[in-house]
């Protein structure tokens, strides 16, 4: 008998009266009972042995002998669980075992029947089908692959030591001649270990003597005898930015099959409620495993489940095994800071009043890394030129429509309104702002009717003249059909020949808010809409001047153009005048060369223009000096039918003896002269 594992024996009909409870007082703990053989025999005593080996409490399991050439696998599967072969997992049936060894009948005829050699006349790979076929049709018919009963040297003989039959359970047969632990050799191509070993079929126990390699626990695991077990160890929330996972970490163990990595079920509810679940095998490195229960390394469990807000999680996991399911628990968790922001962009309007017009837009946006607080919307409004200006919403107007729909809190609404000036079509986009991601919430267009466009004449065109100034004037009239009360401003500007601005002289804005009478009377309106305008200009030539209307209500049509009237400024004569006398004169001591006349400018005949001296000194150097011809001269308006004072007299005080020489010069006042005149010279001795 080994020193090591758990006792045992298998029975046939050639041990019809066994003890059983002297087989178990000896040490036996399980036994195997023949029940058929190939599709044509049963065993008599099956019932007997069956029933009896578990009265007295051992664990025990139904065996076949198979003739491979008799009939298919299929077929002896299907007669042997007829005849006793089931299984159940009442955790005390161990399971089916295909007793597949050497022909029993090697060289006989039997009824006609020819067994063949000790392979069954069978090739190896007739052979490997064979077994193939029964254990595929016990799984189906029990749920169980079969144990396969040999011996070494049989098998590799006649099969050829395949691979492929690892997940059926080894009971291999070997008879030391002497007391031993070693059972020999084993058909490597499927096995690295056995499961039992039949050391004996003398003794010590009756029919063949058998011993477990393993401990009771693990015979009661291939029995079925217990449930799957393990640990959920941990959950835990990893990961950063957009990217958050729910990870739950364990270990699970089939203990009907603890040499394969089984399943594990893991339900997660989110903080709305959903519950999802989720299967992992359990297969992760876990030598503390294998260490404290002897299962194998290979039980460990590590997943993760991908979150997107914050909030409290709920994990329920359970170890999933062939004979049932265990629960291994459950874990919560909070997850805070946690997700992207979602909502939604409801609507987009026109809000048309007297004063202005904007664009309403209406939504919800809430920041799931941080739902009790109102987060953001962005919105980027095109208008019809082509620009894009941003606004930043703050989203937190009532909305317990959102509450109701997705538990995120009520106050995460946003009424916004954007004021436009311009008429045609504008694009709306907006975007929820998260602390980890900003979420399109989709674009939306709406369009703008224009208001009328402003109305109004360009009546006249004309140049007034000042002393050393010009400026062309501008009258008209101008109004807003939608605001027909309010004064508009009106643009006067010189344009060049192909209609565009120029800078010089400058634009003028004026408010067309003098009388009109005449216009409300024939327009049958109200307010004050007349314009003036003056452009002041320095140069003689042609001007094209421009008048435009600017509407005030929300949303005009664009400005108006009244009309452009062309004005040619010509070149005004010249000064006229005359050097009526000159000459030196003395007084109390003191010298001045005096001169008299008359000048004016023809342009402006009524101010009194200026006139320069120049006097040529003995010395050659020569001097001007500015007097104003303002003295009265009746004869000479009377002549020249003028009006205002035109006279000069001048002084200019001299102490050098010698020859003088003065000139007299009218300067004119209008800036458009075309030169000034040269009223007279005299030569002067002093």
């Amino acid at each position: 008998m080994p020193t090591f594992g758990v006792q045992g024996l298998d029975v046939s009909g050639y041990q019809p009266n066994v003890d059983w409870q002297q087989q178990w007082n000896m040490g036996a703990r399980f036994a195997y009972v023949k029940a058929s053989e190939g599709n044509y025999m049963t065993n008599d005593q099956f019932s007997a042995q069956y029933q009896g080996s578990r009265n007295v409490g051992m664990i025990r399991g139904a065996y076949h002998f198979a003739i491979p050439n008799w009939s298919s696998g299929a077929d002896q599967a299907r007669y042997f669980v007829a005849n006793g072969g089931g299984w159940s997992a009442d955790g005390y049936t161990m399971p089916p075992v295909l007793d597949f060894e050497f022909n029993p009948y090697e060289g006989r005829t039997i009824n006609g029947f020819y067994f063949g050699n000790t392979c069954y006349n069978m090739t190896p790979g007739q052979l490997t089908s064979w077994v193939q076929d029964f254990g595929n049709t016990m799984k189906s018919l029990t749920g169980r692959l079969p144990a396969i009963y040999t011996n070494t040297s049989w098998w590799n003989q006649c099969l050829g030591n395949p691979s492929g039959f690892g997940d059926y359970p080894l009971w291999v047969a070997a008879y030391p001649g002497a007391p031993t632990n070693d059972a020999g050799p084993i058909p490597t191509g499927s096995w690295s270990t056995y499961s039992i070993w039949q050391y004996s079929s003398t003794g010590p126990f009756a029919g063949d003597s058998n011993v477990w390699n393993g401990d009771y626990p693990s015979l009661q695991r291939l029995a079925g005898s217990a449930l799957p077990t393990g640990s959920f160890d941990s959950l835990s929330i990893t990961g950063s930015g957009t990217q958050f996972s729910l990870r739950a970490r364990g270990w699970s163990a089939d203990l009907a099959n603890t040499a394969a990595s089984n399943q594990t079920h893991v339900y997660v509810t989110s903080p709305g409620g959903t519950t999802t679940g989720y299967a992992w095998t359990a297969n992760a490195y876990r030598p503390d495993v294998d260490q404290a229960l002897g299962y194998g390394p290979n039980h460990g469990f590590d997943g993760s489940v991908p979150i997107t807000q914050s909030g409290t999680y709920t994990a329920c996991a359970y170890s999933i095994g062939t004979f049932g399911n265990t629960p291994l628990g459950c874990k919560s968790v909070t997850a805070t800071g946690i997700g992207v922001p979602v909502g939604s962009f409801d609507s987009l309007t026109k809000v048309v009043a007297a004063d202005k017009v904007t664009l309403q837009l209406k939504g919800w946006a809430v920041d799931q890394a941080n739902p009790s607080a109102s987060s953001y919307a962005d919105a980027y409004v095109t208008a019809p030129n082509g620009t894009t200006t941003g606004y930043r919403m703050t989203a937190n107007t009532s909305r317990p429509d959102v509450q109701s729909a997705t538990g995120l809190g009520s106050n995460h609404g946003f009424d916004y309104q954007v004021p436009v000036t311009a008429p045609g079509s504008y694009k709306v986009c907006t975007y929820a702002i998260g602390q980890n991601a900003n979420t399109p919430l989709g674009c939306r267009t709406v369009s703008i009717d224009a208001n009328p466009s402003p109305i109004g004449s360009y009546d006249t065109l004309s140049i007034t003249q000042a002393a050393n100034s010009a400026a062309l004037q501008v009258t008209g009239w101008a109004l807003d059909p939608t605001q027909p009360a309010t004064s508009i401003p009106v643009n006067v500007y010189i344009s060049a020949k192909d209609g565009t601005t120029v800078t010089s002289p400058a634009p003028l804005n004026v408010t067309a808010n003098l009388k009109r009478p005449d216009v409300n009377s024939a327009l049958g309106t109200v307010g004050d809409h007349g314009f003036q305008a003056g452009l002041p200009i320095t140069a003689t030539g042609t001007y094209s001047v421009c008048a435009q209307a600017v509407g005030v209500a929300p949303v005009s049509n664009g400005p108006t153009l009244l009309g452009c009237k062309n004005f040619t400024v010509s070149s005004t004569p010249p000064t006229m005048g005359f050097l009526d006398s000159a000459g030196i004169q003395v007084s109390n001591g003191q010298a001045a060369v005096v001169t008299q006349g008359w000048t004016l400018d023809p342009a402006l005949p009524g101010i009194s223009n200026p006139v320069h001296a120049y006097i040529t000194y003995p010395d050659g150097s020569t001097k001007g000096y500015a007097f104003t011809a303002n003295l009265k001269r009746p004869d000479v308006n009377s002549a020249l039918q003028t009006v205002g004072d035109h006279g000069y007299s001048t002084s200019v005080p001299i102490t050098a003896r010698g020859q003088y020489r003065v000139c007299t010069y009218g300067v004119a006042v209008s800036i458009f002269a075309a030169y000034n005149s040269q009223l007279g010279c005299r030569t002067l001795t002093y």
